[in-house]
């Protein structure tokens, strides 16, 4: 594999999307998730019957 280019100068970055039905089970989702390493990266929006948000895991390589 190439370790030139753009790509290889990225720090990588996991996303998910953390979900559930109301608003207060998102909330404890999200702070069990930031619990390990994850931080929240939008405002929650409605997904699916539910609710949603984008979140990032930064990893060091």
């Amino acid at each position: 594999m190439a370790t030139k280019g753009w790509k290889s100068q990225q720090p990588r970055q996991l996303k998910k999307i953390a979900y559930a039905l109301t608003e207060g089970k998102l909330k404890s989702v999200i702070k069990a998730h930031e619990e390990r390493g994850w931080e929240q990266a939008s405002e929650f929006k409605k997904h699916g019957y539910g609710l949603g948000c984008l979140m990032i895991f930064a990893s060091e390589r």
